[in-house]
This record gives C-alpha cells, structure tokens and sequence, in this order.
C-alpha cells in the first residue's frame, strides 16, 4: 500500500485509535518523544557525524513492504507469527514487549508507524540446528518511500538459535527504518548475523535483553549504503550473561555509514566483547561510536572494544569514538581505535615473495577484514559474504584468482 508523500515527522497521526489499549500507550509516548525532540539534528551528540537533513525534508510516501519472510518453514521448536495476527487475536502475549528501553528518534518513529512484523519465538529447552533466514524485501516503488520492519525474538531459557538477517535492495530513494528486539532467557543462547546490501537509505536498532548466563553474539556487515545508521544495544541483566559483536563495513564512492554500539553491564560477572573493522576508499565516510556502561553493583565485570579501519584514498573519512563509563569497582575493561593505511613492511615482505604489488594490496586489504567475516558459523553465508567483500575491495577478483 501506498499513501501521499509526506515528511517522516508530518506522518505521525495526531491519535493512536486501533489495536490494543497497552499499544496504544506506546506508540502515543513514541509520537511524544518525537513531537518533543524531534528528529536528530548537528547539535545531536550521537548524530553529530552522521546528519539526516536530508530525510527530514524529504517527503516519503508510506510503502509498506510485505512482513519480513523466512527462506525455509520454521523448524520444530520454533513458532513465526505476523505481529499484525497476534495483536489482533491475542494482544495480551506481547503486552510489556514492542516498548524499547530508551526509545527516540528513528527508534521511536519505528514504534509509532509500524503495521508489519512477525514474531519469531523459539521454545525452551530447543537447540535449532538450521539457521533461521530473514529477508527484509524493500516495497517495489521507483519514488521515494519509507517501510518500519520490526520483528520481535524471543528465546526461552536453555535454547539455542541462529538468524542470519539480510537487508537487501535497488532503489536509492528508499527508506527503511527497521528495529528487532530480542529476548533471551536464562542460559539461551542467540547467534544474530545481519547483512546490510541495501545501497539507499538504512536506519536500523538491534537492541538484546539478555538474562542470567545467556550468550548474544552478533555479527555485522554492512556493504556500503547512500547512508546507513546502525545502532546495537546489549542489556545485560542478569548474572553471567555475555555478548560478543563483531562488525565489518566497506565504504566506497560517496557511501557513508554509521555504527553505534551500546553494552550495558547491569548484573555481575558479566563479559562483553567488541571488534569493528572498516575499510574505507573513495570519498566515502565511515563512523564507529562504541560506549560500555558498567553500572554500580556489576563487579567482576569484564569488557572488551576494539575498532581497527583501513584507509584506502585521502579522500576518505574514518571516525571513532570507543570508550567506557565505569561506576564499580573490581573490573576488567580495555579500548582502543586505529585508523591507517596498509603495514609496508607487510606489503614489503610480499613483494619480495613475488607477489605483484596491485594483488599483494589486495591481499592485505581482504586479510584486514577476513577474521570478522569468519566469524560467521553457517558456511553457506559465511562464503557468500567473503565473495561480497572480495567484489568490493580494489583487486579482489585477483585474492579470488590466488587462493
């Protein structure tokens, strides 16, 4: 269905009047928020690098593309549900969830607009074998228009699950403003591969609520995009929990991307894990903001971060921005960041190997990104993704040729 353009900020109706009492509430607070703060502007500390004037004055027509599909039937032990079906028959099952942490901006406009979705629930006690694959098909529209995919996970305690989520696409004037929220029980356990091939307009929000001794680990890869906004929130609530997010990005031409990872370390002895690395040529733009919040009475935490870039040109552009905000005692927490070009020694010790200079680049350059990538444990993706990343970066076709 398509609707008369209007700006993201003019689309938000003036009442919530259907479905259930409870959703109502939230997206009326949604509407709020955005009303209050509107959307993100320069003086926006999060958004600073990344500015969305454009979006907001541009006019989109609502596009709703169909709810997201899985590519095979869901396994025993795992239920999938549109969201529109079980808030019209049985809206009380997702009472207290769809209501993220800290809700704004786009977060919040997805929370206020959303009409599809599905619900992916996983029962306890099940270790699903295959992983489950989402596809995110934008709507077919040449004009510009907006879709607000929003898919609910749920693991129960003592699961085991992987999805492998692919945002796909063609037309540059599209929108979409996606958010995936998951739940993990005690002791589940959440493998989450996101693919990121639209070359348009992205904004997206992961945000994992995680209890006692559950695991989420998280891989990212984003293929360049006009722009793209990519937020991740681990909430660890619950004793023992850990997360693991490991990121990727390309960025070429005049792309620009921006990833932003939250970890809340809520609970104690709780372990996080952070690696982003990005490889930026052309006059393209790549952001990295990483921040762990160690709350008071986490003690025995443990938190890692780590972004490494590569740059390609002098014409491109790298910024990061990891760090950390401690309120305990008894912790163990690191971070770092560089931005550079390739090791010449590295470079050095090839060419007198034999190797010609254009492959011996290339080869370094694949290298820099390759243990990111390998990180994905389906072999059929992970190889798809290392012939993305190949067709990407200059002379890839030759590291393809050599190995």
């Amino acid at each position: 269905m398509t609707q008369q353009p209007q700006t993201l900020l003019d689309s938000i109706p003036a009442s919530f009047d259907t479905g259930p009492q409870w959703l109502r509430s939230v997206r009326k607070s949604a509407a709020e928020v955005l009303r209050e703060r509107g959307l993100p502007d320069k003086k926006t500390e999060e958004w600073r690098f990344t500015s969305v004037r454009p979006l907001v004055a541009t006019e989109f027509a609502r596009a709703d593309a169909e709810a997201p599909k899985l590519v095979s039937p869901a396994p025993k032990g795992v239920t999938v549900r549109s969201l529109r079906q079980v808030l019209e028959q049985e809206p009380a099952r997702l009472e207290g969830r769809l209501a993220l942490g800290e809700s704004e901006h786009f977060a919040a406009l997805n929370t206020a607009l959303f009409t599809e979705g599905l619900w992916i629930h996983v029962a306890a006690g099940v270790v699903v074998e295959e992983p489950l694959q989402l596809i995110h098909e934008p709507p077919k529209t040449t004009e510009p228009g907006v879709s607000y995919p929003r898919v609910l996970v749920t693991v129960e305690s003592g699961s085991e699950a992987t999805l492998i989520e692919t945002y796909p696409g063609e037309n540059p004037g599209q929108l979409t403003n996606s958010v995936v929220e998951v739940e993990l029980g005690r002791n589940a356990k959440l493998n989450h591969v996101r693919i990121h091939e639209n070359p348009g307009l992205q904004v997206g929000r992961v945000e994992a609520r995680q209890e006692a001794d559950s695991s989420y680990r998280s891989v990212v890869l984003t293929l360049g995009g006009a722009l793209l906004r990519f937020d991740v929130r681990a909430l660890l609530q619950g004793q023992g929990a850990e997360c693991r997010l490991d990121g990727a990005y390309l960025v070429d031409g005049n792309d620009h991307v921006d990833h932003h990872t939250v970890v809340e370390h809520q609970a104690p002895r709780c372990q996080s894990d952070q690696t982003y690395r990005g490889i930026a040529s052309g006059r393209g733009t790549a952001v990295f903001d990483g921040v762990v919040f160690v709350h008071r009475g986490a003690q025995k935490t443990e938190a890692h971060q780590e972004n490494r870039n590569l740059l390609l040109s002098d014409t491109a552009t790298v910024h990061t921005k990891p760090h950390l905000e401690i309120d305990t005692d008894d912790v163990i927490c690191s971070h770092g960041a560089t931005v550079g070009s390739l090791d010449e020694s590295q470079l050095f010790y090839l060419r007198t190997r034999g190797i010609p200079e254009e492959l011996a680049r290339a080869m370094l350059t694949y290298a820099f990104i390759e243990e990111v990538v390998d990180r994905v444990s389906h072999e059929p993706t992970r190889d798809r993704l290392r012939e993305a990343v190949l067709a990407r970066i200059p002379a890839g076709e030759a590291v393809r040729g050599a190995s």
